[in-house]
């Protein structure tokens, strides 16, 4: 309990006369609260405002029954004041004394806080009502997985405010869990998610602009952010740098970004080449952990950005290749020019030869099999090569080799079904007879189909100009080369297997791609500036970290799920208000999370994480008080 002053002036007189309330507090999840019990006059015979406290504490004593050892006051008018009105309290009911009088609760001021196994309460069962329900699960792992990587540690370092970082952690818990455009993820946050509950914030104190202004204050920091979150992986993870995986992708823009310089036509690995492009290079351990990114054109070719790589991340990590690191990477960039520039700063690398080496001889005409990672068997060998410092390991793999037959067939159907329409043509009233047309038809089908029209023989005969027959035949179906690459390194003292190992670390940064293009919805980005484009793919990038931190557990765990169906068993755990009323009027508010599913629960124990962010929280609203229409803070 306490005394508030009250101050009013007579309108006409100018008068100001002072009175003085009895009040109570209490709090509604975060937000205090208070209540008048009590209409004091003007306590005129206690002029003094520090007695008020001294009165407000003996009237709450009486009217509780509480001992004590030591009497608060000497004064008689104290004395007097507090029995008088806690004899009025007490007869009129304004307060209700339960026989757990002088609990923790009560005395906080009508607050009952659960803090004893049980918690009795007489309700009227109709009254139970059930709302503010938000997804928890995914949001709750996302967060604790940002705990783990120490980024809001790192970001207080760095001078970021508190108010910021919590903004920064909401909106890159939103991309891993909702990846969308910020407009959508303001709405996710505002409506859907308890992600601003778990980090303190109120509904409404987040919206587009603030995700906005924050993705650019991640991007400004950029290689800072990265180099710590590579140093964290290593340290949390025990992976060794020493293998680098390099590759790009490219992603698309919806509408037309004239003012773009970075946004290009190119050809499209989506197949949107009507829209204009950016490309995304990434460096990454042979874990998956992204160690560097890099942002370029639309319409710059794959293997124009190794070398301005390389140069940023030696600068980036302050020393040069350190200890001989392997560039793994795949044909597009491995030309020749790279692969001297990298021998030439002290890197070894692996790769797949640009072109196919058919006309080398082998050291041993006998192929020795192996067998991969999912049991498919492969064979080896090494080639004769001259003394160029370099090894190449010749590789047919039988899942790549009937993976390229039935690719094959289909081709050669198709060809076919098209040399079949030409001929058609050649036979009929109106189609295209003239033998120079008839072969500009084949050239097109030539360029449509490039890898099986090698494999035909066509035979035209023609009179005056006209083509009077024409017919073809199959010469070679090519299945001798089928499911064959070449593998070039200059690893040194390295087995078949290791080799063949190294190279197929290449496939971590081909997920991470399928990861950031499907599960994180990278693209279609729809930001017309630049800046904004590359902070929304930056924010995908920082995403990524997070999911693959938290994949890399799992599967060291057994769990092989994507990052979708993480997120879809995460979501089955909600957070719930539940509201309902006490036999003596009171409104009791409990906000708890729901118990997690059993995949869910398995998902923590493997993570060693907590598996709700509180058992429940509750608060009870005194009798004749309402709810005010804002909810508070924790039912957001």
């Amino acid at each position: 309990m306490f005394i508030k002053p009250i101050t009013i002036r007579n309108r006409h007189s100018g008068k100001i006369y002072h009175y003085y309330r009895l009040c109570q507090s209490y709090r509604i999840g975060d937000a205090p609260r208070h209540r008048t019990i009590l209409n004091l006059g003007k306590l005129e015979g206690l002029p003094d405002r520090r007695e008020h406290k001294i009165l407000a504490d003996c009237i709450e004593r009486i009217v509780y029954k509480k001992g004590t050892l030591f009497e608060l006051t000497d004064s008689p008018e104290i004395k007097r004041l507090s029995e008088h009105y806690a004899r009025i309290i007490i007869n009129k009911g304004l307060i209700e004394v339960s026989s757990g009088s002088g609990s923790e609760g009560e005395s906080s001021g009508g607050v009952f806080l659960s803090s004893s196994p049980s918690d009795y309460q007489k309700i009227d069962l109709e009254s139970i009502q059930h709302q503010f329900v938000r997804e928890v699960g995914a949001e709750w792992l996302c967060k604790q997985t940002i705990e783990r990587l120490g980024l809001a540690g790192y970001l207080i370092q760095e001078g970021w405010s508190k108010r910021w970082i919590k903004i920064a952690l909401v909106y890159l818990t939103g991309r891993a869990v909702f990846p969308a455009s910020d407009k959508k993820s303001a709405e996710w946050i505002q409506q859907n998610s308890a992600v601003g509950e778990l980090y303190g914030i109120e509904i409404g104190k987040i919206n587009r602009h603030h995700l906005y202004k924050v993705s650019k204050m991640l991007y400004r920091d950029k290689e800072k952010i990265e180099k710590y979150l590579s140093k964290r992986s290593e340290e949390l993870f025990n992976v060794e740098d020493k293998i680098l995986l390099y590759d790009l992708t490219n992603t698309y823009f919806e509408g037309e970004k004239k003012y773009s310089k970075k946004a290009k036509f190119a050809r499209s690995k989506e197949k949107r080449n009507d829209a204009r492009l950016m490309a995304l290079g990434l460096v990454t351990d042979k874990a998956g952990f992204i160690k560097y990114s890099r942002i370029f054109e639309g319409n710059i070719k794959d293997n124009k950005t190794l070398k301005q790589t390389i140069e940023a991340l030696e600068t980036y990590n302050g020393n040069k290749a350190d200890g001989r690191k392997v560039v793994v990477m795949d044909a597009g960039i491995s030309t020749e020019e790279n692969l001297e520039m990298l021998r030439g700063r002290g890197y070894d690398y692996v790769c797949v030869a640009l072109s196919r080496m058919w006309d080398v001889e082998a050291i041993e005409k006998k192929l020795k099999q192996m067998r991969d990672k999912r049991g498919n068997k492969i064979w080896v060998r090494w080639l004769d090569v001259p003394q160029t410092g370099e090894r190449i390991l010749y590789v047919k793999s039988e899942k790549k080799q009937l993976k390229e037959s039935g690719m094959q067939a289909q081709f050669s159907k198709r060809y076919e079904e098209g040399l079949a329409a030409i001929r058609k043509g050649t036979r009929r009233k109106g189609g295209v007879k003239k033998v120079e047309k008839v072969y500009e038809r084949l050239g097109r089908l030539k360029d449509k189909y490039p890898s099986v029209h090698r494999y035909y023989k066509i035979n035209i005969d023609s009179h005056n100009g006209i083509v009077t027959k024409m017919d073809w035949e199959r010469i070679s179906d090519g299945n001798n080369r089928q499911g064959v690459y070449f593998v070039r390194t200059t690893l040194q003292g390295k087995d078949e297997k290791t080799i063949w190992d190294i190279y197929n670390t290449i496939r971590e940064i081909e997920s991470t791609f399928r990861c950031l293009k499907t599960d994180l919805n990278m693209r279609p980005v729809f930001h017309q500036r630049d800046i904004y484009s590359e902070s929304h793919l930056y924010g995908s990038i920082l995403a990524y970290i997070i999911v693959s931190t938290i994949r890399h557990q799992l599967k060291n765990k057994g769990i092989h799920s994507d990052w979708s169906n993480i997120v879809r068993m995460m979501n089955s755990q909600k957070v719930i208000t539940t509201t309902m009323q006490t036999s003596t009027g009171k409104t009791i508010y409990i906000r708890k999370c729901s118990q997690p599913e059993v995949p869910v629960r398995e998902i923590y124990q493997a993570l060693s994480y907590k598996d709700r962010p509180f058992w429940h929280k509750k608060s009870v609203l005194p009798k004749n008080e309402k709810l005010k229409s804002k909810p508070p803070r924790y039912f957001s």
